[in-house]
């Protein structure tokens, strides 16, 4: 396996140490947990910053070199102009992407930062569209699959508080514009009309003291004699809740010892299925057996640095498969994330979305969003920051000179004898930011690739603000 450069082993322990964002096949291979090899730091919604060389200096200046006629040209004929990100708009200027999208299951979407008030909102508006005008009834997001089934419970009863049970989820998610989808959610739900139900989940694996409680819990009422004992193999692991880089300094004999433990917990229950279902129900085993291999997933990814990033994208897309498989043979999800983890390639590490267009090809069409100018809110800091403008030889400089405010540019099929196409299947700068920023260093927040291999289909926005963080 291709190891991650390492200067982006070097930000991502970098970003650690400053804090975690914790709330604080051909196939898949088969998500039947064994004790396998070590493997991660909990990166939360940490990225890569570095891959390929970026620009510096200079390079992120004002822009001084226009964008070729002839590419500006194509680009204004073929872009899809929209007209708002406003989630409680008509779907008129959406209707393009039923073209766009057809009889796809997955549609991901991503995001160039976490924290960008438009990209949010066009994701609310896109889940609406995608539930009401193409039938999709599954929403999942980049956050931890036990927390976000608390959030599930509202959008199916109405019981809770939205905003407490969002403040389970990762800090970037604890917006305005979440809660407002979230809420969207339950009040569609009360009368669907012809459209489906939609149901709300997570799919990372990140943090697993709610896995293990899960578990423990369905013991007490089903196998009593069997909490305790599994509370106790549990211990290993869960002493070092939040300490993941201590956990990966263990000898290999400790965490293989660990990780025996967590395994044993999941082949017993795994072994009691039927007289387990008999006592419960089906989907209530389902629901802890899942629990109990988000936390081998979380062990194998906090045994070893080196491979942790590229293991919990594995494992988000084994997640999302087995959301889908879970959700029935009909069911179409919508996925919420970052750019980088719904990109189909990337030259240093698998990405999620790799994983899954090897699983689901042409029945996945991912959505990368990108924006020219603005303001993002991250982590560490309670103002917004602003990105400089980008480097001339970017994408987004590229999509700037369509002179067009926010559009959609499908990347299948580009023509081959196009100037614009030999422009967009080169490799160029885009950005690329995680849950912080340094803004002394915009350079380590641009990565260069070619977004064809990537994305199927581009979000431009030419100006954009911050995220409403709840509380601020």
């Amino acid at each position: 396996m291709k190891h991650i450069h390492t200067t982006t082993i070097y930000w991502l322990v970098v970003s650690f140490i400053l804090g975690a964002c914790a709330p604080q096949q051909a196939a898949l291979p088969t998500v039947t947990p064994t004790a396998s090899s070590p493997q991660s730091i909990p990166t939360a919604t940490f990225l890569p910053t570095l891959a390929t060389p970026s620009p510096t200096g200079p390079a992120l200046t004002q822009p001084t070199i226009p964008v070729a006629p002839e590419i500006s040209a194509w680009l204004r004929e073929n872009a899809i102009p929209f007209n708002t990100s406003d989630p409680n708009s008509d779907f008129e200027d959406l209707m393009p992407l039923k073209a766009l999208i057809g009889d796809a299951r997955i549609v991901a979407l991503g995001e160039a930062t976490h924290g960008t008030h438009e990209f949010f909102e066009m994701k609310d508006r896109m889940l609406r569209f995608l539930v009401e005008e193409m039938g999709f009834n599954t929403f999942a997001i980049e956050s931890n699959w036990p927390e976000a089934n608390l959030v599930n419970d509202y959008v199916q009863t109405g019981k809770g508080d939205p905003v407490v049970l969002l403040g389970e989820l990762y800090l970037t998610w604890q917006t305005q514009e979440v809660l407002d989808m979230i809420r969207w959610m339950r009040v569609h739900n009360e009368n669907p009309g012809d459209a489906p139900l939609v149901s709300f989940a997570g799919f990372d694996m990140q943090f697993y003291t709610m896995a293990m409680d899960n578990v423990v819990a369905y013991l007490e009422k089903v196998d009593p004699d069997h909490a305790a004992p599994t509370t106790e193999l549990y211990h290993c692991f869960r002493q070092y809740t939040n300490r993941d880089l201590i956990y990966a300094q263990l000898s290999t004999e400790e965490k293989t010892a660990c990780r025996a433990n967590l395994q044993t917990v999941y082949d017993q229950l795994s072994q009691g299925q039927s007289d387990y279902e008999a006592r419960s129900s089906a989907e209530e085993f389902t629901r802890a057996l899942q629990s109990a291999r988000i936390v081998l997933q979380a062990e194998h990814a906090a045994s070893s640095v080196d491979e942790s990033f590229t293991l919990r994208d594995r494992y988000m897309a084994e997640n999302v498969a087995w959301l889908l498989d879970q959700a029935g043979p009909d069911a179409r999800i919508v996925l919420w994330a970052h750019n980088w983890h719904v990109s189909k390639y990337f030259a240093d590490a698998k990405p999620m979305g790799s994983y899954l267009s090897e699983r689901y090809g042409d029945q996945m069409v991912v959505f990368g969003f990108s924006f020219y100018q603005g303001n993002f809110s991250a982590l560490g800091s309670a103002t917004a920051f602003s990105v400089e403008l980008p480097p001339e030889n970017s994408y987004e400089n590229y999509f700037h000179s369509a002179e067009l405010p926010r559009f959609f540019l499908d990347l299948h099929g580009l023509p081959s004898d196009s100037p614009a196409t030999n422009w967009l299947l080169t490799s160029h700068p885009y950005r690329h930011i995680g849950a912080r920023y340094t803004p002394s260093i915009p350079e380590h927040y641009f990565l260069s690739g070619i977004l064809p291999h990537m994305f199927d289909v581009i979000i431009y926005f030419q100006d954009t603000t911050a995220s409403l963080m709840l509380g601020r």
